[in-house]
């Protein structure tokens, strides 16, 4: 490492000629290194100065001119040293020497000027001359620098032989030349102002009765009649461009209350054709069509940027969709009616296709942006009247996100033909996974699924989901809440948890995904708490017990009591506290299900599938069919096959 270190420092000498010679000194071991040799700090004669620097924070430091001596058989050279803190981010570790010859910066320096005619002196930080060929106290300097990095200063001037000589060089006659040259330009400045004098005073006071309706005189601005002119011209250029202003702002203004009443019909009088666009250069148009461009995923994609940063991606969006949908004959008119929505509308006077534009617009955002964006259009309309209802349908479209995706264009035959699966068959499975979910058992995670996939064909809007999913977290915390307080306290932080992920959800995907992973979590803290129990494997027996022997019409506590060893007001008790409710309400939920099964695949009578399920009585079973499902035997399984 020594080794390389001396040879880039030596390479360093040969590049710079006015280097003479170098060494680190290091703290560590207090080592000199140099290009010659290698030795303790107490055994180099240059020691005195090296030493005076450690501990010192110095960053670059310039000396003197002083005496330095490498070896003691060489003679001592006139050296300023340039000292550099090892290394340069923290300079803890030693310093660099790097000495210069100062006949070598004399030699360098001579060669920038004449000595005949001009002397340079250069003088250290302290003062102390470094070169100088001209040191007389009474010299005359002309000009004088000092260096913010060296800290040196140089000064230079004439000599005083060639300063007398070219002050003799002007002769007398020369000089009154001169005089008479600038008396006569005088009296000519003179003779023009006059000339010119009796027009300046005329608009002098034109200006004054224009500018203060007649008032005055021009007497009274005659004393400083260019500051008046000056005054005059300023205030016109000033009421120019608060007009020019004004007219600007007043113009965009009327734009966009002229585009706010297209989408959103709120004028107040006269016909939508006028009042509202009186004074504005309409375009043409045969058909109308309202888009909405949404921002996806705002909260976590485009709220994170700071204010000017989202002003400059919205007027790149703006730009780049402006400049996409000027086709031939069509014009587009957008605002951002919202801090994520850039609403458009389009005034299309040929029959131009403009779908693969569309395309084009959230294909450029997704690739150049931080962000994504979907697309909702509207349908074509024919009147002005009509694009609030375009732009409406598109705003509705965009609630599809959820379930369509996003980044991607949404048009109407995209929401068309829903499956429109009744609100009550959702509302049953919900049912289905809270009570497998308090029971323990894994198949909730089939129904959830399922859940979802019904969802995703249905194609509903946002709100309906969020809807289903809030009457799921209801449901799920009213069949913990007769539970333990363990567990209901485990079940109330994950629901805590899952409604501030629905605050932020935009697709139907991320929120299965993010709710999913939530339960999972719970579920296995509800398991891991419900093993150790002594009594929760026995439960778990009868529970299996009473979804195999379900059928037995004689299926009762006091016969589970026996078979199991367990007093029945016992087994009432940990039943209730383990699933969260009761044993009845539990075998009434286990044999409905089977009941609902038999009715939608066979064609068994309403009372051969009571009798199936244990319910010999069909008064019975149809009373707590109704009860559990909330409609009769019968009309369940004609809905379950239209």
């Amino acid at each position: 490492m020594n080794y390389e270190v001396l040879e880039r420092l030596n390479e360093l000498k040969q590049e710079v000629p006015l280097i003479d010679s170098f060494y680190l000194y290091r703290y560590g071991d207090g080592t000199i290194l140099s290009g010659n040799l290698r030795k303790p700090i107490d055994a180099f004669d240059d020691r005195a100065f090296a030493k005076s620097f450690s501990g010192l924070r110095i960053g670059t430091h310039w000396s003197d001119v002083r005496d330095y001596r490498e070896l003691a058989s060489r003679s001592a050279k006139r050296v300023i040293s340039v000292v550099h803190e090892v290394p340069v981010n923290s300079g803890s570790q030693g310093i660099l020497v790097i000495n210069i010859d100062v006949s070598a910066i004399q030699a360098n320096v001579s060669l920038l000027y004449d000595e005949s005619t001009t002397f340079v002196n250069i003088f250290s930080r302290n003062g102390q001359p470094i070169y100088g060929d001209n040191l007389e106290p009474n010299r005359k300097v002309m000009t004088r620098l000092t260096s913010d990095y060296t800290g040196w200063t140089v000064e230079s001037g004439m000599k005083s032989g060639l300063l007398a000589s070219s002050t003799s060089a002007f002769s007398s006659v020369w000089f009154g030349v001169g005089v008479l040259v600038f008396a006569v330009g005088l009296l000519l400045t003179v003779y023009v102002a006059r000339a010119n004098y009796k027009p300046l005073e005329q608009l002098v006071v034109k200006l004054h009765h224009s500018l203060l309706d007649g008032n005055g005189s021009a007497g009274s601005v005659a004393a400083n009649e260019f500051a008046f002119i000056e005054s005059a011209v300023n205030n016109f250029v000033a009421q120019s461009k608060l007009a020019e202003r004004e007219f600007s702002e007043a113009a965009v203004l009327k734009r966009k209350h002229a585009f706010n009443v297209l989408i959103y019909g709120d004028y107040e009088r006269g016909d939508l054709s006028e009042t509202p666009f009186e004074g504005l250069e309409m375009p043409a148009f045969h058909t109308l069509k309202a888009l909405v461009i949404e921002v996806d995923n705002a909260e976590q994609a485009f709220f994170t940027f700071g204010k000017r940063d989202r002003s400059l991606f919205k007027f790149v969006v703006s730009s780049v969709v402006n400049e996409m949908l000027q086709q031939p004959g069509t014009v587009a008119w957008l605002e951002w009616t919202s801090p994520i929505q850039l609403s458009v509308v389009l005034f299309q006077n040929e029959a131009s296709e403009l779908s693969p534009v569309y395309d084009s617009i959230v294909d450029w955002v997704a690739r150049n942006l931080k962000f994504t964006v979907t697309v909702g259009v509207g349908r074509t309309t024919g009147s002005l009247e009509d694009v609030r209802s375009s732009y409406e349908e598109a705003c509705s479209l965009l609630h599809f996100k959820a379930v369509l995706g996003t980044n991607r264009v949404i048009r109407y035959s995209d929401a068309e033909h829903q499956r429109q699966k009744s609100e009550h068959e959702h509302l049953r499975t919900i049912h289905e996974i809270s009570t497998a979910f308090r029971l323990g058992e894994e198949k909730w995670r089939d129904l959830f699924g399922q859940f979802f996939s019904d969802i995703r064909l249905d194609k509903p809007a946002k709100a309906v989901i969020v809807k289903l999913i809030h009457y799921m977290f209801a449901n799920l915390e009213l069949h913990h809440s007769s539970g333990s307080k363990e567990e209901y306290r485990i079940v109330r932080q994950a629901l805590e948890e899952m409604r501030v992920r629905m605050e932020s959800f935009d697709t139907l995907e991320e929120l299965s995904m993010a709710l999913y992973d939530t339960l999972d979590h719970s579920f296995r803290g509800l398991q891991d708490m419900r093993s150790p129990r002594a009594h929760y494997p026995i439960l778990q027996d009868i529970k299996d017990c009473i979804e195999k022997e379900y059928a037995n019409p004689d299926l009762s506590l006091d016969y589970l009591s026996d078979k199991f060893d367990v007093g029945s007001k016992y087994l009432s008790r940990l039943f209730k506290e383990t699933f969260g409710e009761n044993f009845l309400d539990f075998l009434a939920s286990v044999r409905i299900g089977k009941a609902k099964e038999l009715l939608a695949r066979t064609d068994d009578s309403v009372q051969e599938v009571g009798e199936r399920v244990g319910y010999p009585n069909s008064a019975t079973f149809r009373r707590v069919f109704r009860k559990t499902e909330g409609l009769p035997p019968h009309d369940y399984r004609s809905r379950m096959r239209e």
